[in-house]
């Protein structure tokens, strides 16, 4: 498995793929995108999506027959050090995400919030409603994180 930056060919892949499994595929650009491949076929992508004031950790998906190998851990993990060496990372911004399997993300640090996620994060209200209905969970990384992660 190899990861590499997504390139703007892998779109409609990345979107096809996001659509199945019902992730978040608004406003996706290749360059905010790392996928895992495996044999040159797309098996999972992650993005960090910058929005005023906070970044989004978002669309992490595996497809089925990849889960539990690691893939999801690989992405986050080059995401996150992607946001380090980022000019983003200088302004200390906090990464969010919302979630329904929020053990999964406290293992990089994520913590649990009861509020919502930022004004700018929110593109439908009815959307944030609808995650509550469900048991999603909204997390934070502080952009101040330990470097040494």
């Amino acid at each position: 498995m190899e990861l590499r930056h997504a390139e703007p060919s892998d779109m409609d892949n990345i979107y096809n793929i996001a659509s199945k499994y019902d992730l978040e595929s608004n406003d996706m650009k290749a360059e905010d995108f790392i996928v895992a491949e495996e044999k040159g076929r797309i098996i999972g992508f992650g993005r960090l999506w910058e929005h005023d004031g906070a970044v989004e950790l978002g669309t992490v998906g595996v497809v089925e027959e990849y889960r539990g190998k690691g893939a999801a851990k690989m992405i986050i993990k080059a995401l996150l050090k992607r946001h380090n060496v980022n000019a983003v990372r200088e302004r200390h911004l906090p990464i969010y995400l919302t979630t329904l399997i929020p053990k999964f993300f406290e293992q990089f640090g994520f913590k649990r919030l009861t509020t919502p996620p930022p004004q700018s994060m929110i593109r439908k209200k009815e959307w944030c409603e609808g995650c509550a209905k469900v048991g999603c969970t909204v997390m934070k990384l502080d952009g101040r994180r330990d470097k040494r992660r």
